[in-house]
């Protein structure tokens, strides 16, 4: 017989309701990462499309593009060509989700950095 008003508070420990129902879109090629801050050489907070997590990333070094380039450098200038491949300032930074593995933003080590 009462106008009852029924709240509901959502903790950060509780589930929020799943969104509603939208019409199905066409599906896209790209899937976009939030991040809160550039992802460079460093681990940063990042928004996993896969796991739908937000997460630090984890950063694994691989030799690129810059790290040859600065082989042939030294080689040409000292003689020795291995430094760029041990030395991650040289390397290109690739940024995963720790949950699903899921590489989320490679930063490519550039000459002018």
């Amino acid at each position: 017989d009462q106008d009852v008003k029924v709240y509901k508070v959502h903790s950060p420990f509780t589930r929020p309701p799943p969104p509603p129902a939208q019409p199905p879109q066409p599906p896209s090629s790209a899937k976009f990462v939030s991040y809160e801050a550039e992802l460079r050489c460093s681990p940063g907070l990042a928004t996993c499309p896969s796991c739908r997590t937000r997460v630090t990333t984890e950063v694994t070094f691989k030799a690129g593009t810059f790290a040859w380039l600065m082989c042939l450098v030294f080689v040409l200038v000292l003689g020795c060509c291995l430094i760029p491949f041990f030395v991650n300032h040289f390397k290109d930074a690739y940024h995963s989700c720790p949950r699903c593995r899921r590489v989320l933003h490679v930063h490519k080590k550039r000459c002018c950095e």
